[in-house]
C-alpha cells in the first residue's frame, strides 16, 4: 500500500520544516518529480547557505555536499558491486555515499553539478584534481569550471614519476580561486614555467622549482608558501629589500619557502634588522604556520613603517625560511 504525503497541502512554514529536515539526496530527488516540486526545493535553498559543494576529480570522481559534518558524496565508481547506498565513519563524521557507475563519469557528474547549482543552488566551495586520472579531459573540465569561482583549489599529479606541464598551466590559468590554491605536483618538463594567477589570497606550491627570483616579485599572492625554489640566499635578501623599499608585495601578510640551512640566515640577514621584542616569538609563528621550530624572530622595517618578523626554522620539508607581517 502506497502512502501518500500532502506535502504541498501544508502550510508554508510546515512545508518549509518538512523539506528543511530532508537530506540532499532526498532534495535532489524531490526536486525531479514535477515542476511543481522543483520551484518548492528551489525557493527553499535559498534559505540554506550552510551547505557548500566539493568536487573531485581523481580515480573516483565526485560530487560532496557538505553541511556540518554530515557530508553526502555521489561517487562514481568502477566496481559494479559497489553501486547503490554505503556510509562509513570517518573523524568522527558519517559520510553518505550514493554509488553510480558509468561510461562517462565525468560528464555525468557535469550535468549533476549543473543540476545542483540550478537547484539547491549551493557555492562550490572546492575543488580536489588529480591531473593522472582524467588526462584527455582535463581542457573539458577546465573550460566547464572557468564559469564558476570557488575558495579553495587543490592540484595534485598521483603519478610522482610523470612529468607535468601544459595540463597544470591550461587548468591554473582557467580557473578562479578566491581563498587558497595548493599546487602539490612532484615533477614538471624541463623548461617548465607558469604564471600564477593573483586571485587566490594564500598560495602554496610544495614544489616550486620553476619559480625564480623575478617570477617571486611578480606574485601579488598575500599568503605564499614555496617549497624547493629556485631562489637563493642572496635573492631572497634582495626580495626582503624590495619589500623594504615598497618596490613589492605591497599587501604581504604571510611567507615561507625552503633555504639550504642556518648559514643561508646569514646571507638573507645582512639588511638592517634588530632582535624581535616578541616574547612569544615562537607560538606567534606557529599560529600561522605549520609547526616551523622557530627559536628566534627578527624585526625588519619597512620605509612607511610597517613592520616584518623573520626567522628560520626546520620543517617537514627541511630548512626553512619564515615572514609575518604586522
Amino acid at each position: 500500500m502506497t502512502v501518500v504525503f500532502p506535502l504541498f497541502h501544508l502550510p508554508l512554514v510546515a512545508m518549509e520544516h518538512v523539506l528543511c529536515m530532508m537530506n540532499p539526496y532526498e532534495l535532489i530527488n524531490l526536486s525531479m518529480t514535477s515542476a511543481k516540486s522543483k520551484k518548492a526545493v528551489m525557493a527553499l535553498s535559498r534559505m540554506k547557505s550552510e551547505f557548500s559543494i566539493v568536487l573531485s576529480f581523481y580515480r573516483q570522481p565526485s560530487i560532496s555536499i557538505l553541511r556540518r559534518g554530515d557530508p553526502w558524496n555521489f561517487r562514481w565508481v568502477s566496481d559494479e558491486s559497489r553501486i547503490g547506498y554505503e556510509e562509513f565513519t570517518q573523524f568522527g563524521y558519517v559520510h553518505h555515499n550514493i554509488c553510480k557507475h558509468s561510461k562517462k563519469p565525468i560528464e555525468e557528474l557535469m550535468e549533476l553539478n549543473d543540476y545542483i547549482k540550478e537547484v539547491l543552488k549551493y557555492p562550490l566551495r572546492c575543488v580536489s584534481f588529480d591531473l593522472c586520472a582524467f588526462p584527455t579531459q582535463i581542457k573539458l573540465i577546465a573550460d566547464w569550471l572557468r564559469s564558476q569561482s570557488m575558495i579553495y583549489a587543490e592540484i595534485w599529479n598521483s603519478d610522482r614519476e610523470k612529468e607535468i606541464g601544459d595540463d597544470l598551466k591550461y587548468l591554473v590559468n582557467n580557473i578562479t580561486v578566491v581563498d587558497r590554491m595548493s599546487l602539490q605536483s612532484s615533477r614538471y618538463k624541463e623548461g617548465f614555467q607558469m604564471e600564477i594567477p593573483t586571485t587566490p589570497h594564500s598560495l602554496r606550491i610544495t614544489n616550486a622549482s620553476f619559480i625564480n627570483f623575478e617570477q617571486l616579485l611578480r606574485l601579488k599572492n598575500r599568503k605564499i608558501s614555496l617549497g624547493k625554489p629556485c631562489v637563493s640566499a642572496k635573492e631572497l635578501n634582495n626580495f626582503l629589500k624590495s619589500w623594504m623599499d615598497r618596490e613589492s608585495h605591497l599587501d604581504l601578510e604571510a611567507f615561507d619557502m625552503n633555504i639550504s640551512g642556518p648559514e643561508a640566515m646569514e646571507v638573507i640577514m645582512d639588511l638592517s634588522h634588530e632582535e624581535t621584542a616578541d616574547e612569544n616569538v615562537t607560538e606567534t609563528f606557529n599560529k600561522k604556520f605549520y609547526p616551523p621550530e622557530v627559536k628566534n624572530g627578527f624585526d625588519i622595517k619597512r620605509c612607511d613603517g610597517k613592520v616584518a618578523t623573520v626567522g628560520y626554522g626546520n620543517s617537514s620539508t627541511g630548512p626553512r625560511f619564515y615572514m609575518l607581517t604586522h
